[in-house]
């Protein structure tokens, strides 16, 4: 991958290492939210994945940065994958709330559900579907989802804060 800019290798039980030639990159540290949504994919055997991933701390970047993942069958010498961090890319103008939603449509939920899960009104939900399917261009939600898995357009549900 050209583009990539930061990347690490995933060491069991070691946590992770740089990866050579790539600088680090603070959401590859140990305990990161992102580095714990990758965990998580390792446990469903995921042995591929690229999504986006919001970038909230530093405005003077993309707004959202591409994670790709790529996993190992099994473990070998310790090392089970390695994730690396690109530039975002086009999304078809679609907003950060946009993208969203559409990591909730891929994930198989209602308007209410995804109004519950963002503490929107479902109407809410419904314009920001429709504001997706028209930058898209797509006739349907599932269309919509498809495209977007294909794309790496995915966005996955962030985790609740900590209350410390």
């Amino acid at each position: 991958m050209r583009e990539a800019y930061a990347g690490i290798l995933l060491l069991d039980p070691d946590g992770p290492h740089p990866l050579p030639g790539l600088p680090g990159d603070p959401l590859l540290v140990r305990g990161s939210p992102l580095l714990s949504m990758i965990g998580s994919l390792l446990e469903m055997v995921e042995p591929h994945t690229a999504f986006l991933w919001p970038r909230p701390d530093e405005p003077s970047r993309d707004e959202h940065v591409r994670v790709t993942h790529l996993a190992l069958a099994g473990p070998v010498g310790g090392l089970s994958g390695l994730v690396l961090l690109s530039p975002a890319g086009h999304h078809h103008g679609l907003t950060a709330r946009e993208l969203e939603v559409l990591g909730a449509i891929i994930d198989g939920c209602t308007n209410a559900q995804i109004a519950d899960r963002l503490t929107v009104a479902s109407r809410t939900v419904a314009t920001h579907i429709e504001h997706i399917l028209a930058k898209l261009g797509s006739p349907s939600r599932t269309h919509a989802a498809v495209l977007a898995q294909r794309e790496g357009l995915y966005v996955p549900p962030l985790p609740a804060p900590s209350l410390r």
